[in-house]
Formats: structure tokens, C-alpha cells, sequence
């Protein structure tokens, strides 16, 4: 046996089982009990209202020079590491700047092949010092080693103690290189006894890019909202947000892109939405826009993917999108104001 054999052979067998964890491995349906305890816990007195972003932060890579391939562009990656580097820091300065007391990340990255190895999240972590933070990659390359690995999922920052949890979703059936997968999540934060009130929050990312025939997302959709009702009937407080990869309201913001980019759209069922439970958007801003091309005002087409979910003992006080032009990531941030119900009555407006 040649040395170039036994060298294949050991190729072909590393090859057999980075596939093999990849493919087979299943994360637990449900993981418990991951404890968040800031360096000095918010006081649910004096804030007057929960205050929650959700932002898909495009793993540092997505800022308006980018398009992305499964878009039908033609970048698999960012142009270079300096863009990465650059929306990075931008998107901690906007989170920095917003008092918010929950955000709701999606797509945040740890060192990975498509951020060039940059930790996002690790930056934008050092520069929000009064939150405690967890993490959990929906995107995972199990076994790959560096620099090929990736690791991008959903984190959320909280100035209130809690509890995370993560529960498994319907996945897609197929695989990305007849190997990978995304594992999606629901990513769960309970606070108890803020604004005397205990509060459940869910962080969602759901499919984008599942054919219409399988029904992916709305499945997900589905799970997500059957246990939103579990926990309201148990009595808490429940807020749902992140990246829906569904349009929930609809809008129409001028662009000039072929139908043909606008591919992997489909509209919130108008089944799915249980009695008394209130979407809160602000509809006179687009969250994401498509990623065919680089971003120009006028030419991407721009919807509202982003957004909240609330239980009927939930108010939304305001509800507000920051227009950032998409220059660091193609989503734009989603703020909002929830308190427990006090009335009949659910004023949202659109500022904050």
C-alpha cells in the first residue's frame, strides 16, 4: 500500500465521519436551564415597560455591498474581511445605543468560514458589558476544522436574570451538500416578576429557503405559536420575535426587482394567528430587502419579515423599525415596547 493511499484512505475516513455527525446528529428535542444573570439586573420598577429589539444581525456579512447566493446573487461569502470588520461595529454601536432591556439576535456568528474567521458575536458582546448573553449555532458544521467551520444561530442579551431554553423545530428534508443541515430552534428567555409580571420571550429565525411544497415554515410557525399558548395559558407573559421569513403585512415600498428574485416570499398564513393574539410591526419601514444584488435604494425589493407576536395579556405600547439603509446587514432593527395588559384597550404606534 502506497503512502498516497493510506493518505486518501485517511482523507476519505475523516471525509465519512465529519458527513456521518453532520447528517445523523441530532441535538435534543428541548435543553434546559441555561442561566443568564447580568453584571448589574435592570429594575423592573423603574423601566416603565419591557423594552425588546429583534435584529437578524446577517453574520456581520450582509451589509449593502453584499448580495448572497441562495438569493440567486453571487457571493457565497462577504468581498473581504474588512467588511465584516466594519458592519460588525456598526451593528454593536446601534445595539449600544438602544436602551433596550431584551435583544432578540438571529444569524449572530461566532469565528466562522463566511466572516473570515471574525468572532461578530464576541465583538458585539464586549461592547454590551450590562447584558448577559447566550448563544446556540442553528448552523453548525460538526467536525470541520478551522478555518471551513461555521457557527451562526440566534443569541439573546438580557439586563434581567432568566433562564434560556431551546426547543427543536421542524427541520428541512433536505440537505446542503447532501450533508448539512440547519437545526432550527426556538430560543427561550422567562423572566419572572418583571414589571410584575412573568414574562416569556421567544427568539425565532424560520426557514427562508424551503420549497413551497414541503411547508417548512409555516410548520415552524405552527410549533412556535402551539407552544406560545402553552405557556400564556399557564399564565405568563409571551412575546414572540425575530426573523419570520414570512411578509406580515403587506407593503409597497417602490423597487425595480424581477419577480423572479422574489422567489422565496410567501405571506403569513391567515389561518395561523390565535384569537386575541396581536402582531405589533411598524409598516411604514421595510426590516429586510432582497439580496440578489448589493443594496440601491429604489432597485431591491423591501418587506417586513421582522417583528412581534403577542399573547392577549400582553400591550404593546409602540412598536418602531429604524431605517438603516440596510448598510450593515440586510434587516433592519425592530423595537418595541410590551407592559401586561391593563385594559381593553391596545394602542401600538409606529415611533417610539
Amino acid at each position: 500500500m502506497t503512502v498516497v493511499t493510506v493518505l486518501f484512505a485517511i482523507v476519505a475516513g475523516c471525509l465519512l465521519v465529519i458527513g456521518g455527525l453532520n447528517r445523523w446528529a441530532t441535538p435534543a428535542a428541548v435543553k434546559h436551564g441555561i442561566a443568564l444573570t447580568p453584571p448589574q439586573p435592570a429594575d423592573p420598577v423603574a423601566i416603565g415597560g419591557l423594552r425588546v429589539v429583534t435584529w437578524n444581525i446577517g453574520y456581520g456579512g450582509m451589509g449593502a455591498e453584499s448580495d448572497f447566493v441562495m438569493d440567486l446573487g453571487a457571493q457565497k461569502r462577504p468581498l473581504d474581511a474588512e467588511l465584516v470588520v466594519r458592519n460588525t461595529a456598526a451593528i454593536a454601536e446601534a445595539l449600544a445605543a438602544n436602551p433596550a432591556d431584551v435583544l432578540l439576535l438571529q444569524e449572530a456568528a461566532r469565528p466562522s468560514w463566511n466572516t473570515y474567521r471574525i468572532d461578530v458575536l464576541g465583538r458585539v458582546q464586549a461592547r454590551l458589558k450590562e447584558y448577559d448573553m447566550a448563544f446556540g449555532a442553528d448552523i453548525d458544521t460538526r467536525g470541520v476544522p478551522p478555518p471551513f467551520n461555521v457557527r451562526i444561530g440566534n443569541a439573546i442579551f438580557s439586563k434581567h436574570a432568566g433562564e434560556i431554553e431551546r426547543r427543536k423545530l421542524p427541520l428541512e428534508p433536505t440537505f446542503e451538500y447532501g450533508v448539512f443541515r440547519k437545526s432550527y430552534r426556538m430560543h427561550i428567555l422567562r423572566l419572572e416578576n418583571v414589571l410584575k409580571a412573568d414574562w416569556t420571550l421567544i427568539n425565532v429565525h424560520l426557514s427562508a429557503f424551503d420549497e413551497p411544497e414541503h411547508n417548512v415554515r409555516e410548520a415552524q410557525l405552527r410549533a412556535v405559536i402551539a407552544f406560545a399558548e402553552s405557556e400564556y395559558v399557564a399564565g405568563r407573559h409571551v412575546v414572540i420575535g425575530g426573523d419570520w421569513n414570512l411578509r406580515l403585512t403587506t407593503t409597497e415600498f417602490p423597487h425595480m426587482t424581477a419577480e423572479r428574485f422574489q422567489f422565496w416570499i410567501r405571506d403569513l398564513p391567515s389561518d395561523v394567528t390565535p384569537a386575541r393574539w396581536r402582531w405589533a410591526v411598524d409598516d411604514a419601514r421595510p426590516t429586510v430587502r432582497t439580496a440578489h444584488k448589493p443594496y440601491s435604494q429604489g432597485e431591491n425589493y423591501r418587506l417586513i419579515i421582522d417583528g412581534f407576536l403577542t399573547s392577549p395579556n400582553v400591550e404593546t405600547v409602540s412598536v418602531h423599525t429604524e431605517d438603516l439603509d440596510f448598510a450593515a446587514s440586510d434587516h433592519n432593527p425592530v423595537t418595541a415596547v410590551f407592559r401586561p395588559q391593563v385594559s381593553s384597550a391596545r394602542p401600538i404606534s409606529n415611533g417610539l
